[in-house]
């Protein structure tokens, strides 16, 4: 919890030196592709939590990492070394990705299909939603067989559940009822 905390605050301070300087979008990209190899490399990972590693190896690695990125993104990532507080990069990426999202009128929302959407049913989805919340759309898209048909859309923390099996559930709930009358 504390962590999450902390993350909120880095964050939100790393984004108000972005959006000064411009870079909120460049900066968001970076921390998000740190935040992949933090999680999907185990070595990267241990190298920058150890403690044995002098503080020094693990800001040049980052600098390496991260060559050609702005200076306050590095002395941002470096002030993390410095406050052993570099365990916290993926909730910060997070943090940040949505900080930045909502400062610049974006609203990310995640689909869930039976099967992949076609381009009209994209261009459809996101013209009717841009209408209804009036914010630019983001669709992060997935497939799963499970659902039977229909969608699943869940925007922040509001889910509108379309799909066929839970219109197949809620009817088998009916049924029962009628069957125990």
């Amino acid at each position: 919890m504390i962590e999450l905390t902390l993350a909120k605050r880095y964050a939100a301070a790393l984004l108000k030196v972005t959006d000064a300087e411009g870079s909120t979008e460049e900066a968001e990209a970076l921390l998000l592709a740190l935040r992949e190899a933090y999680d999907g490399q185990k070595p990267f990972r241990d190298l920058l939590a150890s403690p044995r590693v002098p503080k020094a190896v693990k800001k040049q690695l980052l600098r390496k990492a991260l060559a050609g990125a702005r200076p306050s993104l590095l002395s941002f990532l470096e002030l993390l070394v410095d406050r052993h507080r570099v365990n916290i990069l993926p909730q910060v990426s997070e943090v940040f990705d949505r900080l930045a999202d909502a400062s610049h009128g974006v609203v990310r929302v995640k689909v869930r299909t039976w099967r992949p959407l076609t381009d009209a049913q994209r261009s459809t989805l996101l013209s009717k939603l841009s209408a209804k919340i009036g914010k630019k759309i983001e669709i992060e898209a997935e497939t799963d067989a499970s659902l039977k048909g229909g969608m699943l859309v869940r925007i922040g923390d509001s889910v509108i559940d379309g799909t066929v099996a839970r219109r197949l559930k809620v009817l088998s709930e009916r049924f029962l009822e009628l069957e125990r009358r």
